[in-house]
């Protein structure tokens, strides 16, 4: 019985102890797991849907969220009370002090003015900055400035802080499979033309175009450039940055109509289509999303009044007739002017293009200007040239000695004056002759290699004032060895 009874009295004893430790424990254990279903509901546990922005600083701004996807980075932010019991301020601009994981550079970025008071809200959209991948860490400290109204006048500061968060990526809507295929292995890097007849998507492109970009199958993110097009109606040409290949697949992305995927890093478009009908001279957002040095092998779109670095004139004193400003002018000249590349060691195949116009009949008595291929050493050249024999004037296909005149004829009529593509495919020994991607003249002799990009005024007689050529951008892409850019085939949306 005594064993009985000490038995029973251990049983007692150990189940008031469970008892009291539940008594003890029992509210933590239940506060841990209310709490734990609470943030899983909220998602805290599923990374898909897990808070991705964390801030500091910025007082007296509060950022509430960030969204950094390939279509830009855009910030909430929320405004707490105002120096000087401001009623409300306006955000214009934003200094990115460092980087990571975003396309941003150390640089001011100019905003749309966005008007806050304390207590709401506003979101921000850095232009030209955006993560080009998803799930990708990205770090930015920066300098938001903003303007307040006082009794004694506008006050103009900054507030600095930092963000942290995780890229996002936009939902494709649809696509359209292409397969592009060449007889021979192309170049790598290798510029591929792709033209898109619109009319076909406009169910699925925005108005401006602004919702496409091209990415392989895997989802990496190709870099392309819009050469022309402004609308969804539109027979639109891109260039696509692609590697070696005979046969290769990409697919062309459209996401939201209301999306705007164009950046300067992988999906841009030619420095002039912003301006519309503004000159580019007084274009306040020329080269907004220009992304051509990405693309091609050299590209220049000569944005801004300073010369781009590598080019430059034979002599300082000519400076005067070759001006840079949103493209470049060459003026007329007393004296020849050349403005050149200085670099010489493009290999061939390689193709040059240059967007541009000749003024028509220019005043002078004669002369020419030529722009194209240039060897320094052997002072031999090959370009499209204008030559003038008042009151008419042509464009010829030049080659030979800068000296002499041009030596083949080409009828000009209609063409004088107007935006044109022209190109010259240099293939080390000939060359060709392209108008608007168009051949015009085939295999033309050369006896010297051509490596340097040239633009050269020869000297008139008669009147030296006024405009010659105007030129907006240009770009060195290499050429398929066939001669032959790769066919390709549209698949059905998908």
């Amino acid at each position: 019985m005594l064993f009985n009874y000490l038995d029973i009295s251990r049983k007692s004893k150990r189940s008031q102890s469970a008892l009291e430790y539940m008594m003890t424990y029992g509210w933590a254990i239940l506060i841990i797991v209310i709490v734990a279903v609470i943030l899983y509901s909220m998602g805290i546990f599923n990374p898909s849907s897990s808070i991705t922005t964390t801030s500091i600083g910025f007082s007296p701004f509060t950022v509430s969220s960030t969204v950094c996807s390939p279509a830009g980075l855009s910030v909430a932010i929320i405004s707490g009370g105002l120096p000087d019991t401001a009623t409300q301020a306006t955000i214009s601009r934003i200094y990115i002090t460092a980087n990571t994981g975003t396309t941003a550079l150390t640089k001011a970025y100019n905003l749309t003015k966005t008007a806050i008071s304390p207590g709401k809200t506003a979101t921000i959209v850095i232009p030209t900055v955006a993560c080009t991948s998803a799930n990708v860490k990205y770090s930015l400290s920066a300098k938001i400035q903003y303007s307040y109204s006082t009794p004694a006048g506008n006050v103009v500061t900054n507030t600095t802080g930092t963000i942290a968060g995780t890229s996002s990526v936009n939902p494709i809507v649809k696509y359209v499979p292409l397969t592009i295929t060449s007889s021979t292995a192309t170049p790598s890097p290798f510029q591929q033309m792709v033209i898109v007849n619109m009319n076909n998507y406009n169910s699925y492109a925005s108005s401006n175009l602004s919702n496409i970009e091209f990415t392989y199958p895997n989802g990496t993110i190709i870099p392309s450039w819009r050469e022309n097009g402004t609308s969804n109606s539109q027979t639109v040409l891109y260039w696509l940055k692609l590697g070696s290949f005979t046969t290769t697949t990409v697919y062309m992305d459209f996401f939201s109509t209301s999306s705007n995927v164009l950046n300067t890093v992988n999906t841009g478009e030619a420095p002039q289509i912003p301006c519309g009908s503004t000159p580019t001279s007084s274009c306040s957002n020329y080269a907004e999303y220009d992304n051509g040095e990405n693309v091609f092998n050299y590209y220049q779109n000569f944005k801004g009044t300073v010369y781009p670095t590598g080019w430059t004139t034979d002599d300082l004193s000519t400076t005067r007739y070759v001006q840079v400003h949103n493209g470049f002018t060459m003026d007329f000249s007393p004296v020849g002017v050349e403005f050149y590349y200085s670099k010489e060691n493009f290999s061939s195949p390689v193709a040059l293009d240059w967007q541009g116009d000749f003024v028509p009949n220019p005043s002078r008595a004669c002369g020419w200007t030529i722009l194209g291929w240039y060897n320094s050493s052997e002072h031999d050249s090959a370009g499209w040239a204008q030559w003038q024999n008042s009151p008419t004037s042509w464009i010829h296909y030049q080659y030979g000695n800068v000296s002499q005149a041009a030596t083949d004829f080409y009828n000009s009529t209609g063409l004088i004056g107007n935006q044109e593509v022209f190109s010259l495919i240099n293939k080390g020994t000939n060359m060709d002759y392209l108008l608007n991607y168009t051949s015009q003249l085939d295999n033309n002799p050369e006896n010297y290699p051509l490596r340097t990009v040239l633009f050269r005024n020869g000297a008139g007689c008669g009147p030296v004032s006024g405009s010659e050529i105007n030129v907006t951008w240009l770009d060195i892409r290499d050429y398929p060895a066939n001669g032959i850019m790769p066919s390709i085939g549209f698949g059905s949306v998908a």
